[in-house]
């Protein structure tokens, strides 16, 4: 009994260490996303967030009862995806958000007891799954391919601790691209209409200004970020189960 209360003790308390490994990611994230040499580090997982960001579309049309025809991506990381139907400010608000939602859930799952190397072979397969179905341009076909192979391959291969590792640093580079499209505020204040972004689609359905739209997406990013860091390393202990473990302790 004893062990056992001691183990939900230890559920419930902060886990620093993992939660200051979040935030140093995120922090060499930002850095390494600013310096031009080494910024091509990071570019497959910027490709994967394109995908993420384009496949929210698609989601989010099929649930608002739409269909999802297919999409691009590009190799400067731009894409396009093509839908019918569905609510339009939804699907037009799920790229951004969409993206911030999947890395928070990554975020969960990499705390959770579900084995990470399962999570990254079905991440790999789900990837291989949407790129066969709805890619529509050969860069954006042939990396879809190429990073379902190498998520599949790195939960085949990796050992437990490394894809722990690398599930972490998805979440993070997931939700951090969510709440990068703040600092997309300047190609909308510099757009000149041949560039037509998310924001601006949500400007010209609603009349709201896009640089409002993006910041409040931006805004949402960090809140769910934050509730998900929250959810997933932080537990309240019950006072109840405090008495129990100190009482055990003061016995023993």
């Amino acid at each position: 009994m004893y062990e056992r209360l001691r183990e939900s003790q230890a559920r419930v308390e902060w886990r620093q260490r993992e939660v200051l490994l979040v935030l140093g990611l995120a922090l060499a994230t930002i850095v390494t996303w600013r310096v031009p040499i080494v910024g091509w580090l990071l570019y497959p997982f910027q490709v994967y967030g394109t995908f993420i960001h384009e496949l929210s579309h698609g989601l989010a049309a099929i649930l608002t009862g739409g269909a999802f025809q297919r999409f691009v991506v590009n190799p400067d990381l731009s894409g396009t995806a093509l839908s019918s139907g569905g609510i339009h400010w939804i699907v037009a608000s799920a790229g951004y958000l969409g993206s911030a939602i999947f890395g928070g859930i990554l975020t969960l799952l990499s705390a959770s007891k579900v084995p990470a190397r399962r999570v990254l072979m079905w991440l790999g397969v789900a990837l291989g799954v949407m790129s066969l179905l709805f890619v529509r341009n050969l860069f954006g076909l042939g990396a879809g391919i190429a990073l379902a192979a190498l998520l599949f391959f790195a939960g085949r291969r990796l050992r437990e601790t490394w894809a722990d590792g690398l599930l972490l640093f998805l979440a993070v580079q997931m939700m951090l691209s969510a709440i990068d499209g703040v600092f997309d505020l300047v190609q909308i204040s510099a757009a000149t209409g041949a560039v037509r972004t998310d924001a601006q689609i949500m400007a010209q359905a609603t009349g709201i200004p896009a640089i409002v739209w993006a910041v409040l997406w931006s805004g949402l990013s960090l809140v769910i970020l934050l509730f998900s860091l929250r959810a997933a390393y932080r537990r309240t202990p019950s006072p109840v189960l405090q008495d129990r473990v100190g009482a055990v302790q003061r016995i023993s």
